[in-house]
């Protein structure tokens, strides 16, 4: 018997179904009902949905994301398929529909008092790519339809068009709450502009709106160009676009002209963006306005004297010391009750720059050139830590011995902490405030050299929450989000000065340890670990009851490089899992005939 209609009807209403603007659990959930009325699918009316997922080793996985009438021995252990297993992950592995009439030795998934029953595992594809696995329930002993088949077909074309679609709409989203919280952050500080790789401006902030004279319509998609003065040689920007292309940070100035025709000027650091390759996608530059610097500076070599405004003048002869009341505000100090002096301005720098600045001083003084430097200051009326930047230049005299220096000072703390900001941006992850996982494996390589250099042990711990899916399930990704923080701050907590803290995403964390131990440092803090996340944690009213299970490998005992770690804590954490979860592991090699 022919099911053309009742098919075509339920084709019709998936086109309905995926064009509306709802949640992608909520589309496919839709899906399956509107098929799950079709009169040959109705008999057994269970189905489910599969989309693809790696595990921690980046292996391909199946993860069921909507179903309807699954049991929950089936929702617990079909939550995550792993490509060639059962039934669903062959039709993933071989891209082909896969049938079942009973079953039969394929069906790997089983438990006691499973119901006999077959199945239709259609692949969702596109073009190569497996984005999932479509599955229908068949009553025991169903024939093997090839229209129903081809049928099923054309309605996962119809799924992964969906698929794609949404997965791009949520990357687009993605990217849009990333650069919104950025803009606000760096709009704060500074005067900021983000281009591409040919150096047009994507993006311009009020403050470059304001100092240009242009508005965002005029900026946008112009090259940086449109802000050249001409006061730079074509070198000067040969070697900025050779800094910036090669993945380095580039600091120095610009003449810009405004709209209006006026010059001003701009202290800028360019930090290129790399993607997964290690090649710049964008340049975000921060700058800060020093327009009335430069005019003073101007002034200065003009006249071979020095403004008073943010500068100081040393007599080398005479030993005197000039202050501007600038640098007296920047340093915090009152003039009507302290007296400039080089022990006063010595003793306003932050002690851990002060070797620093008194070489770059001394090296200036004895190769007769100027300096320019950035450090550290702390204010005197409120012990505030304040970043300042320095030039000076020198006079001599007829002998060409010097007579004389004059320096200017700028707090350039905003920008610093713009910098900073770039920075924590990219290395931090923004739910809990750990190490993200570029941090990580940039510290890993640091901590695997030390090991080897000071003769250290170094522990890996790969952590995974037990139970921690039915939270998001029943309370909500909110309380999901703020369990994980709560973790994050356990392992906080638990964790030494010297020791890195890292999530490497979902609910999957790792800690590095240092310790002159091979594995008691590992064991010790893993232990507490467990103990601590295991007691009842109250979020938003609900007492959680979760656990964690642990993977420990060890350098030099199990490996010295990332990888071979990795792997070794990654197969530890499995063995914790397969024991029973809540515990934690020291990698051992598996038996013979262990996977």
């Amino acid at each position: 018997m022919s099911h053309l209609h009742e098919n075509n009807q339920a084709l019709s209403q998936l086109f309905k179904i995926v064009a509306r603007p709802v949640p992608m659990q909520e589309m496919l959930g839709a899906c399956l009902d509107a098929l799950l009325d079709l009169s040959w699918l109705s008999l057994l009316p269970r189905a489910g949905i599969f989309l693809t997922d790696t595990d921690a080793s980046g292996t391909p996985t199946l993860k069921l994301v909507a179903q309807r009438n699954l049991c929950v021995e089936i929702l617990t252990r079909c939550a995550n398929v792993r490509w060639g297993e059962c039934l669903c992950g062959r039709a993933a592995q071989t891209r082909q529909p896969v049938y079942a009439a009973c079953m039969d030795e394929r069906h790997e998934i089983t438990f006691d008092g499973i119901q006999p029953h077959g199945h239709y595992n259609i692949p969702i594809l596109s073009g190569e790519q497996v984005l999932g696995v479509l599955v229908f329930y068949l009553p025991a002993g169903a024939k093997y339809n090839q229209q129903e088949v081809d049928f099923l077909i054309q309605c996962v074309g119809v799924l992964a068009l969906a698929i794609e679609l949404r997965s791009k709409e949520q990357e687009l989203n993605a990217k849009n709450r990333e650069l919104s919280f950025q803009k606000k952050t760096l709009d704060a500080h500074a005067i900021v502009s983000i281009s591409d790789t040919r150096g047009n401006i994507t993006y311009a902030n009020d403050k470059l709106c304001e100092i240009s004279g242009y508005s965002q319509q005029e900026l946008l998609g112009q090259n940086h160009r449109i802000l050249n003065s001409g006061g730079h040689p074509e070198q000067y920007y040969a070697d900025l676009w050779q800094t910036i292309t090669s993945g380095k940070t580039w600091h120095g100035e610009f003449r810009n002209r405004s709209k209006n025709g006026d010059f001003y000027w701009v202290e800028a650091t360019i930090q290129p963006f790399l993607d997964q390759s290690g090649k710049p996608f964008q340049y975000v530059a921060v700058s800060t306005d020093i327009t009335k610097l430069k005019r003073i500076e101007s002034s200065l070599k003009m006249a071979q004297s020095v403004a008073n405004i943010g500068s100081w003048s040393l007599d080398l002869i005479t030993g005197q010391l000039h202050w501007s009341d600038e640098i007296f505000r920047i340093f915090g100090i009152d003039p009507q009750h302290f007296g400039a002096s080089l022990n006063a301005f010595l003793d306003t720098i932050h002690p851990d720059d002060l070797d620093y600045v008194n070489k770059n001083y001394q090296d200036s003084l004895a190769g007769k050139h100027p300096y320019d430097i950035e450090h550290r200051i702390v204010r005197k009326d409120n012990g505030e830590t304040r970043w300042v930047h320095e030039r000076c230049i020198h006079q001599l005299s007829e002998s060409g011995e010097v007579i004389r220096s004059d320096g200017t000072v700028q707090d350039i703390t905003e920008r610093k902490l713009a910098q900073q900001e770039v920075q924590r941006l990219a290395m931090t992850d923004p739910l809990t405030g750990l190490a993200n996982r570029t941090q990580f494996h940039a510290r890993f390589d640091e901590y695997l050299k030390l090991a080897r250099r000071e003769k250290l042990s170094l522990a890996l711990l790969f952590i995974d929450l037990d139970r921690f899916k039915p939270v998001n399930d029943s309370y909500g990704h909110q309380t999901g989000d703020a369990l994980l923080q709560e973790v994050a701050r356990i392992l906080t907590h638990e964790r030494r000065e010297t020791d890195i803290v890292a999530r490497l995403g979902g609910d999957e964390f790792a800690i590095l340890l240092l310790s002159s131990s091979h594995q008691q440092t590992g064991t010790n803090i893993a232990a507490r670990i467990i103990a601590e996340i295991e007691q009842p944690i109250t979020i938003n009213g609900h007492d959680i009851q979760i656990g964690a299970s642990i993977g420990i490998a060890t350098s030099p005992q199990h490996g010295d490089d990332q990888d071979m770690l990795i792997h070794k804590a990654d197969t530890a954490l499995y063995q914790a899992k397969h024991a029973g979860r809540n515990r934690y592991c020291i990698y051992s090699a598996p038996l013979a005939g262990q996977s």
